[in-house]
């Protein structure tokens, strides 16, 4: 009888932590206070007319949890963020006074890359806030309008972002001419 009962708790104790999120449920019920990461970034931009702008991000440490099966964990997002992939964003614009933003990396890669980022690191995005949903026979879909640009190269201090340019999507370059640095820094 007394190894039927043992069983019994085994098998229950099993069936109630393994693969139905207990654990994680009960772990998401208990908020942790963030933990500042000692450092700053800072982040200017200086233009070619002699204005600059500039920005400065802190980081932290989080703790991500909710009731699912992926786990909770301390994560790594600027302060003032609501998750690990937002991001912060400065604004540029090209010859003609088109309206762009210059996508600064997250905390992850900065520490990552212990802020030693080169332009690589960053992408321009155009119409990041903006989105049109349709109603479809499926459902309710939701489309993004926005473009991003990934770094191409650098020529006597402009530099060219590509979007594009991959199946039926068309290539569209952009030059935009700045200075980047971080901590004082030129980035290159």
């Amino acid at each position: 009888m007394e190894k039927l009962l043992r069983f019994l708790v085994l098998f229950f104790v099993l069936v109630l932590t393994s693969s139905c999120g207990v654990i994680e449920c009960v772990d998401s019920q208990f908020e942790r206070e963030s933990v500042a990461i000692d450092g700053e970034s800072g982040f200017e931009v200086v233009f070619s007319n002699g204005e600059s702008k500039f920005h400065s991000i802190k980081c932290e440490k989080y703790y991500d949890s909710m009731c699912a099966e992926r786990g909770n964990s301390w994560r790594t997002r600027e302060v003032g963020k609501s998750g690990e992939y937002k991001r912060s964003y400065m604004p540029v614009s090209d010859k003609s006074g088109i309206a762009f933003e210059l996508e600064l990396p997250n905390c992850e890669k900065l520490i990552k890359l212990n802020s030693q980022i080169q332009m690589e690191d960053i992408s321009i995005t155009w119409n990041r806030n903006e989105s049109k949903t349709e109603k479809t026979e499926l459902g309710q879909v939701t489309s993004w309008l926005g473009k991003r640009y990934n770094y191409v190269s650098t020529k006597s201090g402009v530099h060219s972002f590509k979007s594009g340019g991959y199946r039926d999507v068309p290539l569209e370059i952009i030059e935009l001419e700045f200075t980047l640095k971080l901590n004082g820094t030129v980035v290159e």
